[in-house]
């Protein structure tokens, strides 16, 4: 597990899943987004995200995502699975079909239903687990339920602190497994706090800007950091899902297109398409970036 966990530090990719046109999954996008994501070379590639789409996906379409993708990643990096905002059976069915596909971790927020320590134990008990501080339910104590659960499982991997960032101290002091920023345009000042590496949505569109990122961090070249930051990456951020709406999936996956890395714009309700003004500015700044890029 220690090996696990020192892999896990870094940019661990949260991938969008693509869609045919008349909203079927697209295997063949699905394969080349996650070829250009190690490419791009990040620590790990996790399917079935909140930006994977997981709430909007049946179990029978979910069980073929963790397949396409493990297949995909061939052992090249870890490869994990989330289960955000679902039922604690739910859960405990996407772990059991992630480790019988292969896979090495799940990344899960607390169950919609159930009780939530018991949850992290049963997931620990079938595949390595990546906590969440946020849940529907609760917000995790550091101290009072994490480092409990990890001195009890032996199977905790990773935290992913999604509330306040200032938590990475504290995770940094009371925990030994990987500390993981949850919210891209937090990763700059969680990375000065301490934290391990990125749960990046950013990573799909743009993978080896975030991993110079984290290299500059670990190199502490902070000034060279924080330009790359502010003037590449959190732009591009600022229309990632989670942002203003639901469109968010639909920026994404138009960009994606726009690079030819996947076929589709296709976004499932109720996720929103972007209309034409929000797709011409998003244009406009991801043309000023790869133009940085070339220069």
């Amino acid at each position: 597990m220690d090996g696990l966990v020192m892999r896990l530090n870094g940019v661990n990719s949260l991938p969008v899943t693509p869609f045919t046109p008349d909203g079927e999954l697209d295997e063949k996008s699905m394969r080349r987004l996650v070829d250009h994501v190690i490419d791009g070379g990040v620590a790990s590639v996790i399917g079935l995200g909140r930006v994977g789409e997981v709430t909007y996906l049946t179990m029978e379409e979910r069980e073929r995502v963790i397949a396409t993708v493990t297949d995909q990643v061939a052992g090249r990096v870890p490869v994990g699975f989330g289960c955000i905002d679902l039922t604690f059976k739910e859960g405990i069915t996407i772990a059991r079909l992630a480790s019988e596909a292969g896979a090495d971790f799940m990344m899960s927020r607390g169950p919609t239903d159930g009780d939530v320590t018991e949850y992290y134990r049963r997931l620990a008990e079938i595949i390595p687990v990546v906590v969440y501080d946020l849940g529907v339910q609760k917000e995790m104590s550091i101290a009072d339920d994490i480092v409990p659960l990890v001195e009890e499982t032996k199977n905790i991997v990773g935290l992913k602190i999604s509330g306040a960032q200032e938590k990475v101290i504290e995770a940094k002091q009371l925990l030994n497994i990987s500390v993981l920023c949850g919210h891209d345009v937090m990763s700059m000042v969680s990375y000065q706090m301490g934290a391990d590496g990125v749960s990046s949505g950013c990573s799909m569109l743009l993978p080896s800007e975030e991993v110079r990122l984290y290299k500059l961090v670990t190199e502490k070249r902070w000034d060279e950091a924080r330009d790359l930051f502010y003037s590449k990456l959190l732009p591009i951020m600022n229309y990632l899902p989670g942002g203003p709406g639901m469109m968010g999936w639909s920026v994404c996956k138009n960009i994606l297109c726009w690079e030819g890395i996947i076929d589709s714009p296709y976004v499932r309700p109720p996720s929103l398409s972007a209309g034409v003004a929000r797709l011409e500015e998003a244009r406009h700044v991801w043309d000023t970036i790869r133009a940085q890029a070339v220069a």
